[in-house]
């Protein structure tokens, strides 16, 4: 059976500790709450799909929160969040001196060579109120 992107997306298996996009860091001195948002360009092709694979390893020890989060921009929802937060079901704050691994991945479809496969990628941190709730 071929390995799809979903596959890879939510295989907590990967090296994403050595294979990452970016890593963020916790340096407030605090826990917070963090969010990481994608939101895909009007010019994006219909049929392309991206993916935010993100990894905290501190969780509280449970499997949730030590697994691999998973947020995806699709032709029908053009926006995707992961938050870690006390807050958000199966999530954590992160806490102050560690670190969140994020890696994204782009399924382009049939999308043409040189096709605008940009967006905006946010990162937010503190209060869980002023995150969105695109993908949770």
């Amino acid at each position: 059976m071929p390995t799809t992107i979903e596959d890879v997306a939510i295989d907590t298996n990967s090296d994403i500790e050595g294979n990452h996009a970016f890593s963020l860091l916790n340096q407030s001195g605090s826990d917070q709450a963090i969010e990481v948002t994608f939101e895909a360009n009007s010019s994006f092709p219909s049929d392309a799909e991206v993916y935010m694979v993100s990894k905290y390893e501190e969780g509280s020890g449970d499997s949730e929160q030590t697994s691999a989060l998973v947020a995806t921009a699709t032709p029908n929802a053009r926006e995707a969040s992961i938050i870690y937060s006390d807050e958000t079901q199966y999530s954590t704050d992160v806490d102050s001196g560690t670190d969140v691994k994020v890696s994204i991945l782009v399924v382009v479809g049939d999308a043409a060579t040189g096709a605008d496969l940009g967006g905006t990628l946010t990162v937010r941190a503190g209060s869980h109120d002023d995150f969105n709730t695109a993908d949770q």
